[in-house]
C-alpha cells in the first residue's frame, strides 16, 4: 500500500464528521469571507501612493516607515493567537471581532491629526487583518471539504491578489480627486455587509473546549516576533546592523525564541503546538511558505526599483508593472485549485510551482542595464506564476491532515511563516542589495565611492536627472547589476523548495467538511 492510499485512515480522522452545508449557504459564507479579506489586502497597500500626500498634511516623515511597520507587526504577530483562540473559543465570534477591529481602526485612522495617532491606528487594522487572513482560511476549511477546498481557496487567493494592485491604484486616484482620508473610509461598506452576512448566514456548530489560555506563550510570542521584526525591518535603515539597538532586539529576539519553545512544549494548549511539528507534511510546508514568502517580497521591493532606476518608469506606473506578477498569482492559484478539486491529488503542483519560481529567479539573475520594462515584466510574472502554485496548495494539504481542533493553529501557522519568510527575506536581500551596489559604485562610477547610497535608493526616479551622462550611466548598470547579483543569492534558497517540495508526502483529499447539518 503506497503513501497516498495509507492516507485514508489519517485524513478521515481529522474530521469533526458531518456532512456538507447546503450549497446556497456555502457560497454566501464564501462571499462574506472574501469580501472581508479584500477590504484587509487592500488597506495593506493602499497607503502607498497616498503617504506622501498624508506626510504633506500631517507632518514627521520620520514616521513614514512606521505607516506600514505597525500595520505588518501586529498583523503578523497576532495571526498565531487568532488561530489558536479561534480553536479553544469557535470561531465566528472572533471573526466578527476582527473585523469590528479592523472597521473602528480604519475610521480612527481616517481621522487622525497626526502622524503619531495614524500609526497607532494603523497597527490596529493590523491586529485585525491577522484575524480576518487567518480566520477566513480556518473558516472555509470548516464549511468545505478539502476536496473541493482547493477551488475555493484559489478564488480567495486570487482576490488577495488583485486587492494588493488596487489598493495603490484606489489610494492614488482617492488622493487626485477626494481627499486622503477617504482611503480608509472606502472599505467601511465591505466590512459592514461582512459583518451582517457573518450574523446571518455563519453558522458553525461549535463546542467550546474548556481549557486555559496560554497568556505567558502568547506575552512570549508577541515579544520575539515583534523584536525580530523591527530588527528585520528597521536594521540597515534607521539604524546600523551593528549599532546597539539591532544587536539589542536580536538578542531579545532570539532569547524570546528560546523561551517560546521551551515553555510550548510544557503546556496543555500551545499557541503552536508542538504535535503539529512531528507531521512531516506540516514541517516542510512551514519552510517552502518562507521561502515562498522571500521571493515574493524581493520581487514587490526590487522588481519597482529596477524599472524605476533602469528603465526610467516613475514610482507610480512601478507599482502598476507588478500586474503581471499579480496575474501569474491569480493564474496559477484558481488554477491549481481547480486541480486539486478535479483530481485529488496536490503533490505536483508545489513542485512545479517551486521550479518555477526558481526559474524565475533565475532569470531575474540576467537583468542588466539593457533589460527592457517589458522583459522584466515577464520574468515578474514568473515570479507569480510559482507563488501562487505554492501558497494555496500547501495549506490545503496541510489542513488536510490536522486534527480539526488544531485547524485554527495549523492554518495560522502557514500564514505566519510565509509573513516571517517575507520580513527575514526583504532584510536579507537588502543586505545584499547595498553591498553589491557598494562593490560596483566605485567600479563604474567616477568618484563612486562619495555617493551617498542612501540618497539614491530614496529617490531612484531622479537618478536619470544627474549630470554628466558618464555618472548616471554608471549608477544605472551598478544598479542593474547589484540586483541580479542578489537573485543569484536566492536561487540556492528556491531550490532547495523543489527539494523540499519533492519530499512532500501526498494524503489523500478528504471528501466531507467538518461542519454539517
Amino acid at each position: 500500500m503506497n503513501s497516498f492510499d495509507k492516507s485514508i485512515s489519517i485524513s478521515d480522522s481529522a474530521s469533526a464528521g458531518g456532512g456538507n452545508l447546503p450549497k446556497r449557504q456555502v457560497l454566501v459564507i464564501i462571499l462574506t469571507l472574501m469580501l472581508a479579506q479584500m477590504m484587509a489586502a487592500i488597506e495593506g497597500t493602499v497607503v502607498s501612493t497616498a503617504l506622501p500626500t498624508i506626510i504633506g498634511d500631517l507632518g514627521r516623515r520620520d514616521l513614514y516607515t512606521w505607516v506600514f511597520t505597525s500595520y505588518f507587526i501586529a498583523s503578523t504577530s497576532s495571526t498565531p493567537l487568532w488561530g489558536k483562540l479561534s480553536d479553544l473559543w469557535g470561531r465566528k465570534g472572533l471573526y466578527q471581532t476582527a473585523i469590528a477591529i479592523f472597521m473602528a481602526g480604519s475610521v480612527l485612522a481616517g481621522v487622525s491629526t497626526s502622524m503619531t495617532m495614524l500609526v497607532v491606528f494603523r497597527a490596529a487594522q493590523g491586529l485585525g487583518a491577522g484575524g480576518l487572513f487567518t480566520l477566513s482560511m480556518a473558516i472555509l476549511a470548516d464549511v468545505v471539504s478539502p476536496r473541493e477546498r482547493g477551488r475555493y481557496q484559489g478564488y480567495m487567493g486570487g482576490i488577495f491578489a488583485f486587492a494588493t494592485i488596487l489598493g495603490p491604484l484606489a489610494g492614488g486616484l482617492l488622493v487626485d480627486y477626494a481627499h486622503w482620508r477617504w482611503i480608509f473610509f472606502m472599505v467601511l461598506p465591505l466590512g459592514a455587509f461582512a459583518l451582517v452576512m457573518s450574523v446571518t448566514h455563519l453558522d458553525l456548530a461549535y463546542t467550546r473546549r474548556e481549557a486555559r489560555v496560554d497568556y505567558t506563550g502568547a506575552g512570549l510570542l508577541l515579544v520575539w516576533v515583534i523584536a525580530l521584526i523591527l530588527a528585520m525591518e528597521m536594521g540597515g535603515d534607521s539604524w546600523s546592523w551593528l549599532s546597539a539597538p539591532s544587536i539589542g532586539l536580536l538578542v531579545v529576539g532570539v532569547g524570546g525564541l528560546a523561551l517560546f519553545v521551551v515553555h510550548q512544549r510544557r503546556v496543555a494548549e500551545a499557541i503552536l503546538p508542538p504535535r503539529l511539528f512531528r507531521l512531516r507534511l506540516f514541517n516542510i510546508s512551514c519552510v517552502i511558505q518562507f521561502i515562498a514568502g522571500a521571493a515574493m517580497i524581493s520581487a514587490g521591493i526590487f522588481g519597482p526599483l529596477f524599472l524605476q532606476v533602469v528603465t526610467d518608469v516613475n514610482a507610480t506606473r512601478s507599482g502598476l508593472l507588478l500586474v503581471p506578477m499579480t496575474l501569474g498569482m491569480l493564474i496559477t492559484s484558481v488554477g491549481s485549485g481547480q486541480i486539486l478539486t478535479r483530481t485529488g491529488r496536490y503533490k505536483a503542483v508545489p513542485i512545479v510551482g517551486a521550479g518555477v519560481l526558481t526559474l524565475s529567479m533565475w532569470l531575474l539573475s540576467t537583468v542588466s542595464a539593457e533589460t527592457t520594462t517589458w522583459t522584466a515584466m515577464a520574468y515578474l510574472f514568473t515570479v507569480g506564476c510559482g507563488v501562487g502554485a505554492i501558497m494555496q496548495v500547501l495549506l490545503v494539504a496541510v489542513q488536510n491532515i490536522v486534527p480539526h481542533g488544531d485547524l485554527g493553529a495549523a492554518t495560522s501557522a502557514s500564514n505566519f511563516f510565509r509573513s516571517l519568510g517575507q520580513t527575514f527575506g526583504s532584510a536579507v536581500l537588502g543586505v545584499i542589495f547595498i553591498a553589491r551596489l557598494d562593490h560596483y559604485l566605485p567600479r563604474l562610477v567616477p568618484g563612486g565611492e562619495q555617493l551617498d547610497i542612501e540618497a539614491l535608493i530614496a529617490v531612484p526616479t531622479q537618478i536619470h536627472a544627474i549630470e554628466p551622462p558618464g555618472v548616471r550611466d554608471g549608477i544605472v548598470e551598478s544598479f542593474a547589476n547589484a540586483i541580479a547579483d542578489l537573485y543569484w543569492w536566492a536561487i540556492p534558497v528556491t531550490a532547495l523548495g523543489v527539494v523540499l517540495a519533492v519530499l512532500v508526502p501526498e494524503y489523500r483529499l478528504r471528501d466531507k467538511a467538518a461542519v454539517g447539518n
